[in-house]
Parts: structure tokens; sequence; C-alpha cells
């Protein structure tokens, strides 16, 4: 593969696209990507629970939440896009990780097929915006398209759980947790989902609350003063994620009281809503 760099950082050895403008150079500068979200992500799962990891791309978190699970945990990953998957696969082995089991497959609402976008690895660009459409286009790669019930709906009798979803897919966040409901309903997992999106974002805020879920916002800066490689030099200026952290009403968590200034009351309301 073209422009590819290959470098141990702060949560091991991750080759990556050096024209990414995100991801590619955070590892670079920093030596980690949004470190704040793996932060929060062990602070809610214990080493021996596992992980649904909804768009891995290149595994900066799957790697090291894959560490933190090792106990007899596991990192279910999800990744449809070739490119961000052949590097997600390669990232893995390098780093000897044996408990994370990897889908080339979208996620969605319901089965079928759809259409990936590629990248031009030679041109400087957000490798991380890997998008599904329902048209093909000559720089398209057709993929299949599941839903989370259908692969793990039936592992109840083989002692499955899930304790967190992560989901971070480009606006295909509503679709994957409307494809997800009957585990949802069943093991009431934290979801920690990116929204944002000003359009989309009431109608997943609403079904997620009718789930019975309450939400916060979490929006981590992308820099991290405190970063692997100690660059005091802030390249993302104010940039930060739209997250969202969702608890189900029946799970008794101990939040820090900052928590509830960040509760997400209004579904009309996103932060970059003008």
């Amino acid at each position: 593969m073209k422009n590819i760099k290959k470098q141990k950082y702060k949560h091991g050895i991750f080759s990556y696209y050096e024209n990414d403008k995100y991801i590619g150079k955070s590892l670079s500068e920093y030596g980690e990507w949004s470190e704040a979200e793996v932060n929060l992500i062990k602070q809610l799962v214990n080493n021996n629970e596992n992980i649904i990891e909804v768009g891995s791309n290149i595994g900066t978190h799957t790697i090291p939440l894959a560490k933190h699970v090792s106990n007899g945990g596991q990192i279910f990953a999800f990744e449809p896009q070739s490119q961000n998957y052949k590097l997600l696969l390669d990232n893995i082995n390098d780093n000897e990780i044996k408990n994370v089991e990897v889908s080339k497959l979208a996620l969605s609402s319901k089965e079928g097929e759809a259409f990936m976008n590629k990248f031009d690895e030679n041109k400087t660009s957000n490798f991380g915006d890997a998008r599904i459409f329902s048209d093909n286009n000559e720089n398209y790669e057709k993929v299949p398209v599941k839903t989370l019930d259908q692969i793990y709906y039936d592992k109840t009798k083989e002692n499955f759980s899930v304790k967190l979803i992560k989901c971070d897919t480009q606006g295909q966040e509503l679709n994957i947790i409307i494809g997800a409901k009957k585990i949802i309903d069943k093991y009431k997992p934290y979801l920690y989902v990116e929204n944002d999106d000003v359009y989309t974002s009431k109608n997943l805020i609403e079904k997620i609350k009718s789930m019975g879920y309450v939400m916060f916002w979490h929006k981590p800066p992308l820099f991290n003063p405190n970063n692997f490689l100690k660059n005091p030099n802030n390249i993302f200026s104010n940039i930060v994620s739209f997250n969202m952290l969702c608890i189900h009403d029946s799970v008794r968590i101990q939040l820090n009281e900052i928590w509830k200034k960040f509760e997400v009351k209004d579904s009309n309301f996103h932060p970059l809503k003008k």
C-alpha cells in the first residue's frame, strides 16, 4: 500500500496513512488518537467484558481496548472499508492481539448490500470518513450489510454478553441502533455513539431515549496536552468530537457531578446547531 507508515506509539505498533489529516496526523504528532475516548471507555468496561466496536477504522482504539479487556473479554470489531480493514488486520497482528474478532461488514437496520468510497492514498484527506451509499460509483466498492441482532442475538445460548457498543460510522448510527434493538434490550450495554450531524441528531436522540437510556454529550478535544510524544503544539486548534455516552435507566453508576451539565435533555439541541 502506498504512503503507509509504520511506527511504535503509545498503544503499540501502528501502520497508518501518512496523508490522513486527522488519525494519521495525530499518531505522527502525538503518538495517539483521541485518547479521551479510550480513557472513558476503560472506566466503564471491566477487563473481562466484551465490547462491540462499529467503525474500527485502522484500530487506534481497537488495540488499547483489546489490551484493556484481555482478562477474558473480547472486542468484536467491524470495518467494511477494504483499505482500513487491511490496516486494521495488520495492526492487530503486529501487536499480537488475540482477543479481537474482525468482520468486514457494514451494519445497518436491515440486511442487504451497499457501496463504500475508496481512498486515494496519494492525496491528503480524512481517511476516517468512510461512508456507505445505496448507489454504485466507479470509485466505490460493494460491501455486505447486516444487523447486530442478526449476528449476536442468537449467541445468548453461547453465554454471549456485551458491556458497551461503540459506534463511529459517519451518520449511520441511528440505523445501527435500530438494527441492534434486541441485543440492546437484552444486555442494556453502554452506548458510545458519534453524533456530529445536526440533521440526524434529533432522530438518533429520540430513538435512544425510547429504549430507556439517559444520554450525555461527550466532546473530547482532538488535542491532548498530555500526549504520549509530549508535543505541546496544538495542530487541531479547538476541534472536538461530538459523541454521546448513553446509560440505561436500570444501570447503577456513580458519575462525576460534572456530567450532569452535559445531559441530553432536548432532542432539538445540538452543539453545532446555529
